[in-house]
């Protein structure tokens, strides 16, 4: 059996982690492992929750996250466009009279 971590994803506080590992084993085939680890004093780094994934479970996981990620994009946009106050133009200091009063 072979591991290599592909990620190690900082989570809310510097003291979680989601780290990706893909498995390479001959006998069940590759998987991928999910596991969310924790640090503590004296322990160091140890996983507190493990998800493994086998090639049918990774595909459905990566389009489910494909069809979430489309539906942030399109809520940030939308939340954006939303938010954005337009303010008065204030003309340059600079700017003769007559160009103050059209702006």
């Amino acid at each position: 059996m072979h591991e290599k971590v592909i990620a190690a994803i900082p989570q809310d506080t510097s003291d979680h982690v989601l780290e990706v590992v893909l498995i390479d084993d001959q006998g069940q085939g590759p998987r991928v492992e999910l596991r969310a680890l924790a640090w503590g004093n004296g322990l160091g780094w140890y996983r507190q929750h493990t998800v493994t994934l086998d090639r049918v479970s990774l595909q459905g996981l990566q389009r489910t996250l494909g069809q979430i990620q489309s539906h942030i994009r399109r809520s940030t946009s939308q939340r954006q466009s939303a938010t954005v106050i337009p303010f008065p133009c204030v003309p340059p200091r600079n700017a003769a009279p007559a160009d103050r009063a059209s702006a």
